[in-house]
């Protein structure tokens, strides 16, 4: 209670105004907050995975010996079909293809970290780095525990659980982060999106709901305004979008609970990180050579 912005108990009506409780400014440090090639952790958490993503078959560890294929995590859909009737052998969905084979063409790898949020936690989450969103997923699903212990025993969480997905783009291309639902964590808030209403009533498949950040006057997707984009950084067309700077507030949990990110970055860019790792909000997570 010593970090919190208001350490009075009585102020709290509620529990979840309680669990969702801010940080007083300058109690986390924020690692090099002009830096647009390197990262900071978003959260309070413990780092349960990292690497490199595996392009031949586009999966990601979301703990230790669970993978989940790109296109399912990403967009709830296996492939380009919305059928329920499919099979591991489908190919990858195209424009999750098409993003892979873009980032290798530059000359870039694709990255991922996955963090937990536990209980214990502070449980708001803040923009990792200078970046911009463009698109928005909401992926409606189940409330599971994500806890590892949990996790290891059930496959498929990180597929079935509610998640709300932003796709962007940051100085190094391509960037993409996953506040992912929790047992009691009905509610996923973010302060950029109103239209986000988590835990409702399970509509109609294909079971999400889509919002575009930008307004081109045609036709956008997850990945569309990343794959039309030449450069990033210097140099990168001025596109519209909500732009965020390194740490800045973004949404909460009312539990604990996940965010995953998934990121381009080149050869000389590293993950500060290792399994198990305890990181505090603001603490360098990628960097970059020099």
């Amino acid at each position: 209670m010593q970090e919190v912005s208001d350490p009075d108990f009585a102020s709290y009506e509620t529990f979840t105004k309680f669990f969702t409780r801010t940080l007083k400014a300058g109690v986390r440090n924020v690692a090099e907050p002009s830096n647009g090639k390197s990262m900071c952790s978003p959260c309070d958490g413990r780092v349960l995975t990292w690497g490199l993503i595996n392009s031949e078959f586009s999966t990601i560890d979301c703990v230790k010996g669970r993978s989940y294929r790109l296109d399912e995590f990403m967009l709830g859909v296996k492939g380009n079909s919305l059928s329920n009737d499919q099979t591991e052998e489908i190919e990858n969905n195209s424009q999750v293809a098409a993003m892979i084979e873009k980032v290798k063409q530059r000359g870039n790898r694709l990255l991922y970290m996955v963090i937990y949020l536990s209980p214990a936690d502070y449980h708001r989450f803040h923009s990792p780095a200078i970046h911009t969103a463009d698109y928005r997923r909401h992926v409606v699903g189940y409330l599971s525990p994500v806890k590892p212990s949990h996790v290891n025993k059930h496959k498929d969480v990180f597929k079935n659980n509610e998640r709300v997905n932003i796709f962007g783009r940051w100085e190094q291309g391509f960037y993409f982060e996953s506040a992912v639902g929790a047992t009691n964590v009905g509610s996923i808030k973010l302060d950029f999106d109103s239209d986000v209403l988590t835990n409702k009533p399970v509509p109609t498949y294909p079971f999400f709901e889509d919002k575009a950040y930008i307004d081109s006057g045609v036709k956008t997707g997850p990945f569309n305004q990343y794959l039309v984009q030449s450069e990033f950084g210097e140099g990168a067309q001025n596109l519209e979008g909500i732009s965020f700077e390194k740490c800045e507030m973004t949404g909460r949990f009312e539990m604990g609970s996940t965010v995953v990110l998934i990121f381009e970055a080149d050869k000389e860019t590293e993950l500060n990180v290792y399994e198990g790792k305890k990181l505090w909000l603001g603490e360098e997570i990628v960097k970059r050579a020099a």
